[in-house]
């Protein structure tokens, strides 16, 4: 073709190989001519978009099944450094007419739609490409771009690499500390920018962008704005929560290069975990995403149980515990870190469900999914909620390196005592206010990377957090012990006054209450209880041959188990009668964690797992009621997974 015109945008693009290349080449150069015609650069750029996305939508080829023909010709012409290089030639000024930055929006959405219809292979050579090219560098920087849209494009462009593609994989600590700052302050901004563009005059053209729909009068987008930013907020922070949860997920060594480069990401993600429910936006998920992407940085390797100790600890002692313990410091010099803890769950407790319903009828939700998006919100409020009690849990571990004082354990027993309450089964649920505390008590997160919804790709999940039923006595039994190895719980029962630091969401008296012995004796029994039903719950998934999410639930159980264990250590017996059976419960937990990891050739998990179930039946009292036999099971295990992990490398001994 010698000539390519605005007159022939169809010929150009519609052209079969090897001419479509040939002819993507050309164009691709004249894009980049600095005097380019403005209008070539916005209908061409949008063409080369809408034809990603058609083919997305209508080719067989489309859904994350493969680049289309023209996709691969695109990718073999440079579609990634001309788009790129695109957004990046003209500096925003007025004297240069919309046309021009409406071909930089297209040519970046054009690198979403590519993105959108590759397989696996594709997404992470096509995520190479533009990382080649300083995609991430030349997105943070149209954050503080002069038009909204861009800003918006650049935050769904990131979120985009960290959640379809594997950006977190293959990107430096640094760089994610810079990614993460980067979304945190972008979602702590509000929508006033986005209002006053709608506003004026010189760049209200990009109120039909916002709005979608051209025929719509401009005035709607002024209202519409802080909704539009919303999104864009919430889309901020699933961008960092892609960074973090990945498969495999990330070393704890990368969560503590993270925080020593850009320490102040804690406090940017507690401040977006506090963040008022938005009137423009009620149903946002952007808060309880912040608090699972906190919990994540902090997250336990899969192969460890937390408080049970195995043969094998040294190399988890001398390597990941180390940085752990690193991060969990970093935490607690962080000013006023245990108030905010408690603050994100106050909060969700302090939160009206008539106020939600009501936020959600004034912002006008669409009525045909109002009771679905209603419901969604008690279930991200769940989530927020157990992502404070994983924090609190993980912290106790961490209590005595990281220098937490009693005042600050005895600040946050309220939040672990409040998540300890009974929960209402679904059969006992009679009216609406049951069911959504339902909903909200009994969240228990599996998260997968995102882009294996569509690719259909299924794995174990990589970030698990345990339902409140057994993560708020975990947490409780975690203070407690702490506590008691301290020697601080009979003294708090003597106190006159409260001590120095104690936060004032709560009152010596509700401290003495949480922990007096007649209800540390009843906590105990029930905790116990969970124990149990925990178990059974893993026992049931199992028979549904969900070996992966029964492992977790055995997990869960086996954690609390060992809580109540050290409680018991560490109070001399004080409460043997309450705790009996919680030792045995956790070799049964532990030894069917082995089982389930076995099922599913995690080798690693299952030797772990069975070295802990044999040394915690050493030495087991007789009145725990252990079968020998099960002593014999678990060592079988351990052999199992030894000889399997042998097989996969002969150098195993």
């Amino acid at each position: 073709m010698s000539n390519i015109t605005l007159s022939n945008i169809e010929s150009v693009l519609g052209a079969r190989e090897p001419q479509l290349s040939q002819n993507l080449t050309r164009l691709f150069a004249k894009l980049l001519e600095r005097n380019q015609d403005h209008t070539f650069a916005q209908n061409y750029t949008h063409a080369i978009k809408m034809g990603l996305r058609n083919e997305a939508r209508l080719g067989s080829e489309g859904h994350g099944g493969g680049f289309s023909e023209f996709g691969k010709a695109c990718l073999k012409a440079g579609i990634v450094k001309t788009m790129l290089e695109l957004a990046t030639l003209h500096v925003y000024t007025t004297a240069y007419p919309k046309e021009r930055y409406i071909a930089q929006y297209n040519g970046m959405e054009s690198l979403m739609e590519l993105m959108g219809t590759g397989n696996l292979a594709e997404r992470r050579v096509l995520l190479e490409e533009m990382l080649r090219h300083r995609a991430v560098d030349v997105f943070i920087d149209k954050l503080d771009h002069p038009l909204c849209i861009i800003r918006q494009l650049a935050v769904n462009m990131i979120k985009m690499l960290s959640t379809e593609a594997m950006l977190g994989e293959l990107i430096l600590a640094g760089t994610a500390a810079d990614v993460i700052v980067a979304m945190c302050k972008f979602a702590l901004e509000g929508p006033e920018f986005f209002t006053q563009q709608t506003q004026s005059p010189t760049v209200d053209w990009q109120n039909q962008i916002i709005l979608g729909i051209p025929e719509l009068p401009s005035s709607h987008a002024v209202a519409e704005a802080p909704r539009y930013y919303g999104m864009a907020q919430e889309s901020s922070m699933w961008a960092v929560h892609g960074l973090l949860c990945t498969s495999p997920p990330p070393t704890r060594k990368f969560c503590l290069e993270i925080l020593k480069k850009k320490p102040e990401v804690l406090d940017l993600l507690f401040d977006c975990a506090i963040s008022p429910r938005p009137p423009w936006y009620p149903e946002t998920h952007a808060d309880s995403i912040a608090c699972e992407a906190l919990a994540l940085l902090f997250q336990w390797p899969a192969h460890v149980v937390p408080g049970v100790s195995t043969p094998m600890d040294s190399a988890f002692k001398a390597h990941d515990w180390k940085s752990m313990s690193q991060c969990l410091t970093i935490l607690t010099s962080r000013e006023d870190w245990a108030d905010k803890i408690i603050e994100i769950w106050m909060k969700v407790e302090e939160e009206d469900a008539h106020g939600i319903r009501q936020s959600l009828e004034r912002a006008e939700t669409d009525d045909l999914e109002f009771e679905d998006i209603y419901h969604q919100i008690f279930e991200y409020r769940g989530t927020s909620r157990i992502a404070v009690l994983r924090l609190i849990a993980t912290l106790t571990h961490a209590a005595e390196s990281c220098g937490v004082t009693n005042a600050e354990l005895e600040s946050l027993l309220h939040v672990a005592y409040t998540a300890s309450r009974k929960i209402n089964s679904e059969e006992e649920v009679q009216t609406t206010a049951d069911e959504l505390t339902y909903m909200e008590r009994n969240v228990e997160i599996f998260r997968t990377p995102q882009y294996t919804f569509p690719l259909q790709i299924e794995m174990d999940a990589p970030a698990h957090i345990a339902e409140e039923s057994v993560l708020g006595p975990i947490a409780l039994a975690r203070l407690l012990v702490v506590l008691a190895q301290r020697k601080a719980l009979d003294t708090i029962q003597g106190l006159k006054k409260a001590p120095n630091g104690l936060s004032s969401s709560t009152s010596l008296n509700h401290v003495q209450q949480i922990t007096h012995p007649d209800v540390i004796r009843r906590f105990l029994a029930i905790a116990l209880q969970r124990v149990r039903a925990t178990a059974d719950k893993g026992r049931e998934r199992a028979r549904r041959v969900e070996y992966d999410v029964a492992r977790t639930a055995f997990t869960d159980a086996a954690e609390l188990a060992a809580a109540l264990v050290a409680f018991d250590t560490h109070t001399q017996g004080q409460y043997r009668k309450e705790v009996t059976g919680a030792r045995k419960e956790l070799v049964l937990a532990l030894g069917n964690a082995s089982e389930m990891a076995l099922r599913r050739q995690h080798h690693q998990q299952a030797l772990h797992f069975g070295h802990g179930a044999v040394s915690m039946a050493e030495n087991i009292a007789a009145e725990e009621d252990l079968d020998p036999g099960i002593v014999a099971k678990n060592k079988r295990r351990v052999q199992q997974a030894q000889a399997a992990m042998g097989a996969q490398n002969p150098t195993i001994k």
